[in-house]
């Protein structure tokens, strides 16, 4: 049952990946370039994306637990004493850090809303692009991090 629940977790938790990061890599590296000029679409895209990002995040906090508590390099809470635990540290703090930017621009920025409005959707879509941006960077650096952490 324990090595069902190992592969159960590992394949949630790389399904909530693709999901989260490779959203933004599409959002950055397809729509945004081809959908440049059409704030509603590219807000309405963000707008349908949101359930899949806030499930994605819950599965991977419930998952990423989970993995955490049985890897071999886990040595405790806010033990840092190996390289696994730096290297997760790094990752967590990226995390955190995309999750504040999600917060940023579409919380306090709105800029959704700005993308669709007739008075600043020009400079609504360069935010939105500076924001999916730095997710699909932030989200490529998460991947090379949980990469690393794999080097025994």
């Amino acid at each position: 049952m324990t090595q069902l629940l190992i592969s159960l977790s590992t394949w949630l938790h790389a399904f909530a990946t693709v999901v989260f990061i490779g959203h933004f890599i599409l959002l950055a590296g397809i729509y945004l370039p081809a959908l440049s000029k059409n704030g509603p679409a590219l807000s309405e895209i963000s707008k349908r994306s949101r359930p899949w990002m806030y499930a994605s995040l819950l599965v991977f906090a419930i998952t990423g637990t989970h993995l955490m508590m049985i890897d071999s390099g886990y040595l405790g809470f806010m033990d840092f004493g190996n390289f696994w635990g730096i290297v997760m540290l790094v990752k967590h703090i990226l995390v955190f850090a995309m999750i504040a930017l999600g917060f940023w621009y579409n919380a306090i920025l709105r800029v959704g809303p700005m993308m669709s409005s007739n008075n600043n959707a020009e400079l609504g879509i360069i935010c939105f692009r500076q924001y999916a941006n730095a997710m699909a960077i932030c989200g490529v650096l998460v991947l090379l991090l949980t990469a690393l952490a794999q080097v025994e």
